[in-house]
This record gives structure tokens, C-alpha cells and sequence, in this order.
């Protein structure tokens, strides 16, 4: 019988035939029938318990650490080539890889840990957003509340708060992206998620009706900002992880439609409960949901990379001679799980500028977001005082445009996976056109005669919930930009690229009710919405120009340009 092996010699030696059970004449030495991914390279394994995808880092299933099947770079019972298990080949999750097919060119489903993973990350996700509409159909009612005139109506509520919300919001997503990029993404989605639904809750029970109310209901929609800022660079660098580059497309339209339904509902739920029971009523049922996601989160989901690094430092730490190591005074091999602020690497929000798609996406957000603040903030209350809607219509309009916003968003999402697989230069095509016909039918919408809105009974017409399914089209864009910048970033600076475009996409929602209110005291409301409307063509322009910057960025996956410390 052959001598055993050191574990250094399983990465460097072929087994010898018979040395481990069940291993394959010539392969690599397999992992035992009941260990959960535990070899370096072991052809076979028992999935893991945990949601995440399997009892490896990046397994979907079971399997060796960077294999998705049986026996990811080792033979398994029937396979005669290294990544072939029964005429199926592993899926990688690893960042970068496209290895979502099998053996016979069919793409792999997802094992039913990743998708209990998946499912509770969209619900987190959809609860978490449905914050950010509560505001808007009871406006009026807020401004009553804390004793404004219809000017600080405009101005605090329209204005400032939502300059808080967005901009401090962006600004911490610039910690979190780095941070991201180091420390256990499922601990700061739990905090994150936490630290915008507590100050809702807190705010809806507690807040005083007077003047000084509004100090502390600015404070919790901060705090609601933080959240969502912050929830972006985390959810899109974790999914990133999880996914190959083939379904990474459909990944982000399903996020961004969760976000999206969670804003529709939202704002339904506000416009429908608001008026009957409190404008703080909706504020407490969607806190309570978040919640419980923010738990589930902690408690059920494992993030991929915490798992293979614990696995590489307990590889290095039986391989080292301790009482030598300590007698070095050598650092422990498993750190304690935080990071002190000076090791987060911020060059690296110099370095992502040099991948032109990037920046050119980072340039149109913020004539994209402007108009989208628009309707966010002040379209339900324009259409209930200037076009006589009663609240409840008026929040149906916008109803009507977010589920608009989730249709476009899932069949743009999947035509436009199917234009980045074959035909990268026309993605940016389509994105923007949708983007530029976009702005039409709201410009329609707030210029038309209060008959051609409004039906007598105080409900909005068919021809302007036409005008809002129309509308819708914007989303579009959304998934399809957020899945190039998946795709031509690296992992190691994913979650320092969706910080970055998190504080831009936040200084156009942030700035954008600003901007207007400035617009409206000079123009007048409905000039200034139309004004705000014609910055989709802008950004339509900018997006059309990532026809020649795609292909290229995509082809190198960005990451020949970008330096990294080493590790």
C-alpha cells in the first residue's frame, strides 16, 4: 500500500491508484464519501446544510471548492475528463468564470440552498426599499403634521429631506464598498438592513406632531438612506459570487425588480393606508418585515468568500509548525472578523476609473436619476393638487408606473443577457433608446389638460395610465447596467464599484429634488418637471456611447488595468 501523502503533496502529486476510497485510477485524491468539501481537491463531497450553495465556498451542490458537481477537478465514478461528473460538468461560482453549463451545453439550475439563498436576499431587498416611497402620497399630510406652509412642504420635505436621504446615504456607501471587499459580506447586510429599519420603526411609534417633529423624522429617513446606500455594494459584490457571468444579467433584474416592487408596494400601501389610518401607519408595517429579513439574513446565509478563506487558513495553519510560528510571534491564522479602517484599500476608487465603461456609467447617473426623483417625490402630490386626483388615484398612477417598472425591468433584463452573449456593442443600443423614449410620456403626462388626466369621479383616465405603463420603460436600463458592471470588474473591487455607483446614482436622487425645487420657484411647477423629464435624453446619449467601451472592457473583464495589493 502506497505511503501516505502530505497535504502539500495532494496539490502538487497524483494520488496513487488505491490510496484514498474511492478515488479514480489517476486522478486527484478524493475527498472522503461524508466530508463537506474539506479536500483541496476532492472529487466528491456531501452538500452542506447551509444556504449559500453547498459545503464549499463557491460549490452549487456538492463538490470540491471550485467545482459545482461531483468531482469538480477530480474523476468521480463514469467520468473520464477532469470537470465531468455522469456527462456533466461543475459550476464555478468563482468571480470572473463563466462556467454555468454542463457536459451537454444545458445551463445548470440552481441547487435548492442557493435558491433558498437567493429568495431571501430579493425579499430583503424588496422590504428594505419599500421604505423609500412612504413619504410621497401623504406629503401633504406630513406637512400638516409638523406645521408647514406649502412652500416648506416643497422645500424640507421635497428638498432636504430627500438631500439627506440620497447624498449621506451615497456617502456611506463609499465605507461600505471597501468594506465589502474585505469583511463578511452577511454581517453588514444584516447591519445595514438593521440600521435603516429600527429608526423607522422608532419614528412611526414615538415622533411628535409639532414643529420639532420633523427634526426627528429627518433623522430616521437618514438613517433609511444609510440602508439603502449602503445595501447595494453588498447585495450586487455577494450575488456576484454566486453566479456566473452568464446568469449574473437575470441576477440583477431580479434585485432591481425587487427593489422596484418593494417601492411600488410601498407607495400603494401608503397611498391606500395613509389617508384612512395615519401617514405613520405604513412606516411601522414595512419596518417589521425588514426586520425579520435583517435576522434571517444573519442567522440562515453564508457568505462564499468567509467560507473559502477560514478554509485556506486552516489549510496553511496544518501545515505550519505552531510552537515554530509562535516562537516567530506569528499572527493567528484566523482573524477575529472586523477590519480597522486605515487596511480599506480607497485607491481603489481611482483605479476603477480607468476602465472606460465605468466611468461612463457613473457619468449618466446623474441626469438618469433626476428625472426618476421626480416622480419618486413629487408626481403623486402634483397630480392630486394641480390635476385634482384624489391621493388615493394619484398613488395608483404611480402604482401603475412601478409595476410598468418591473415588467420592463425583468423582459429588459433577459433581452438584454441574450444581446451581452452574442452582441456586446448592441446592449447599449437598446438601453438607451428605452431611456430616451422614456421621457415622453411623463413630459405628456405633466402638460395635459386636467380633463385628459382626471375623470370627474377624481380617478386618473386611461390615457394617463397609459402614459405611466409607458413610462415604465426606464427601468430598462437598470438591471442591464448594473449586470456590465458585474461583468467587467474584477471581485476583488465589485464592491467598491457599486459604492462608487451607488454615491452617483445617490447624488442624482438626492440632488434632483433640490434641483427642481430651485427650477419650480423660478419656472413654476410644471416647466420644471419637464425640464427634469429631458435629462433622460442626456443620459440616453452617454449610455449609447458604451457601444465601443463594452466590448472591449468585457474581453479583458476589466481587471487587466486595475493594481491590487497583494495578499
Amino acid at each position: 500500500m502506497a505511503a501516505p501523502l502530505a497535504a502539500s503533496d495532494l496539490r502538487t502529486r497524483r494520488s496513487v491508484s488505491g490510496a484514498s476510497p474511492g478515488s479514480a485510477a489517476g486522478g486527484w485524491a478524493s475527498a472522503p464519501a461524508n466530508d463537506t468539501g474539506s479536500g483541496s481537491w476532492g472529487a466528491t463531497g456531501q452538500a452542506s446544510p447551509n444556504f449559500g450553495g453547498g459545503g464549499s465556498p463557491y460549490a452549487n451542490g456538492h463538490g470540491s471548492p471550485y467545482g459545482g458537481g461531483q468531482g469538480g477537478y477530480g474523476h468521480s465514478p463514469g467520468s473520464s475528463a477532469w470537470g465531468h461528473s455522469a456527462g456533466g460538468g461543475g459550476q464555478s461560482y468563482a468571480a470572473g468564470r463563466d462556467a454555468s453549463s454542463n457536459g451537454n451545453g444545458r445551463q445548470e439550475s440552481m441547487s435548492n440552498e442557493l435558491r433558498g439563498t437567493f429568495l431571501l436576499i430579493l425579499a430583503t431587498a424588496m422590504f428594505l426599499h419599500a421604505d423609500q416611497n412612504l413619504a410621497a402620497p401623504n406629503l401633504s399630510a406630513i406637512a400638516d403634521d409638523f406645521q408647514m406652509t406649502p412652500m416648506q412642504k416643497d422645500t424640507r420635505l421635497g428638498g432636504m429631506v430627500q438631500f439627506g436621504f440620497f447624498l449621506i446615504g451615497g456617502a456611506v456607501s463609499l465605507l461600505v464598498g471597501p468594506a465589502t471587499d474585505q469583511i463578511d459580506r452577511v454581517t453588514l447586510l444584516s447591519a445595514v438592513v438593521l440600521s435603516g429599519s429600527v429608526p423607522s420603526l422608532l419614528m412611526s411609534l414615538w415622533v411628535p406632531s409639532s414643529k420639532a417633529g420633523f427634526f426627528y423624522f429627518f433623522l430616521a429617513r437618514i438613517c433609511t438612506g444609510v440602508a439603502i446606500g449602503g445595501s447595494f455594494p453588498v447585495l450586487f459584490s455577494l450575488t456576484a459570487d454566486l453566479f456566473p457571468a452568464s446568469q449574473r444579467t437575470f441576477v440583477s433584474t431580479c434585485i432591481s425588480a425587487a427593489t422596484n416592487v418593494g417601492a411600488a408596494v410601498g407607495g400603494m400601501l401608503a397611498g391606500i393606508i395613509g389617508p384612512k389610518y395615519g401617514w405613520r401607519v405604513p412606516f411601522r408595517v414595512m419596518a417589521v418585515p425588514a426586520l425579520a429579513c435583517a435576522v434571517l439574513v444573519r442567522l440562515l446565509l453564508v457568505d462564499p468568500r468567509t467560507v473559502k478563506l477560514k478554509k485556506r487558513a486552516q489549510e496553511e495553519a496544518a501545515s505550519a509548525n505552531p510552537a515554530f510560528s509562535a516562537w516567530l510571534g506569528g499572527e493567528d491564522a484566523n482573524p477575529s472578523g472586523y477590519v480597522r479602517i486605515e487596511e480599506l484599500d480607497f485607491l481603489k476608487f481611482k483605479r476603477i476609473l480607468d476602465v472606460r465603461t465605468n466611468m461612463l456609467i457613473f457619468a449618466q447617473a446623474l441626469p438618469g436619476c433626476i428625472p426618476l426623483s421626480c416622480i419618486v417625490t413629487f408626481l403623486s402630490d402634483y397630480l392630486a393638487v394641480e390635476q385634482g386626483m384624489k391621493v388615493q388615484a394619484s398613488t395608483a398612477v404611480t402604482a401603475v408606473f412601478g409595476v410598468s417598472c418591473l415588467c420592463f425591468a425583468v423582459g429588459g433584463g433577459l433581452v438584454g443577457q441574450k444581446l451581452y452573449n452574442q452582441r456586446k456593442d448592441q446592449l447599449p443600443l437598446m438601453i438607451s433608446a428605452t431611456t430616451a423614449c422614456a421621457a415622453i410620456p411623463f413630459i405628456m403626462l405633466v402638460n395635459s389638460p386636467q380633463s385628459a388626466v382626471t375623470a370627474p369621479s377624481g380617478r386618473p383616465t386611461a390615457f394617463a395610465l397609459l402614459l405611466a405603463l409607458l413610462g415604465g420603460c426606464a427601468a430598462t436600463a437598470g438591471p442591464n447596467i448594473r449586470a456590465m458592471l458585474m461583468n467587467v470588474n474584477d471581485g476583488e473591487v465589485r464592491g467598491t464599484v457599486f459604492s462608487a455607483f451607488t454615491l452617483f446614482d445617490d447624488l442624482g436622487k438626492g440632488m434632483g429634488p433640490s434641483i427642481i425645487v430651485a427650477a419650480t420657484v423660478i419656472f413654476g411647477r410644471r416647466l420644471a418637471y419637464t425640464l427634469a423629464f429631458t435629462l433622460w435624453w442626456l443620459s440616453a446619449s452617454i449610455l449609447f456611447t458604451l457601444r465601443t467601451s463594452l466590448p472591449m472592457d468585457a474581453a479583458r473583464s476589466g481587471g487587466s488595468l486595475l493594481p491590487f495589493k497583494s495578499k
